[in-house]
């Protein structure tokens, strides 16, 4: 990124880290998301071979913070990835946890989506839900997602690497009322609908 760039560039041997950590310095304002149309975006690469052939070709990538060894999951701990991190090989890498940079603690109750997908949530027809207490995080996680697009946005990203199974940052199968089923989560819908596409860590 050239002098001029919000954020601060450090380079870990493989890839060019851009410091977002938690999506927070990427914007400001007030953010719900609340205006957003989400819906499935025809564009959005179908095949897991399409999906590896944006990334291979994108310069710079969203990425989940866990996946890059951050200890930003609900439950305390990373999801350091040594296959993400070869893919990540020679780009830019713009690292985002929705969830934290929404403003929720770590550790956090885990969360399921209930009543449907991300794009359901987006639709006000599913809502995010911690798993035992049923205290609805569904303004939280939309927050959270605005502020990934806007990092994506800022650093000039068009694909993002993101965790599977994550209601957040899933973008093949989701919790759903405590099922893991076909689906996406929270984050991965608002991106997919600004024409982003996104890559599960499990396509690698």
């Amino acid at each position: 990124m050239g002098g001029s760039d919000p954020a601060t560039e450090y380079d870990d041997g493989s890839a060019r880290i851009l410091d977002v950590a938690d999506g927070s310095n990427a914007a400001s304002g007030n953010h719900t998301g609340d205006t957003h149309d989400v819906a499935e975006d025809a564009k959005t690469p179908r095949t897991q071979e399409a999906r590896r052939s944006a990334l291979r070709e994108a310069p710079t990538v969203l990425v989940s913070a866990c996946l890059l060894g951050e200890a930003c999951r609900y439950d305390g701990r990373s999801q350091r990835s040594e296959r993400v991190l070869a893919a990540l090989e020679g780009k830019a890498v713009v690292p985002v946890c929705p969830e934290v940079g929404s403003g929720l603690p770590i550790p956090r109750p885990p969360v399921d989506l209930c009543g449907g997908s991300g794009v359901d949530v987006w639709a006000g027809q599913a809502r995010a839900l911690e798993r035992e207490a049923r205290v609805d995080r569904t303004e939280d996680f939309k927050r959270g997602a605005t502020l990934a697009l806007e990092a994506a946005r800022n650093f000039g990203a068009s694909v993002a690497l993101l965790k599977e199974k994550s209601p957040s940052c899933g973008s093949q199968r989701i919790y759903e009322s405590g099922t893991l089923r076909p689906g996406e989560g929270i984050t991965t819908a608002l991106l997919r609908s600004e024409g982003l596409t996104v890559v599960s860590d499990e396509d690698l």
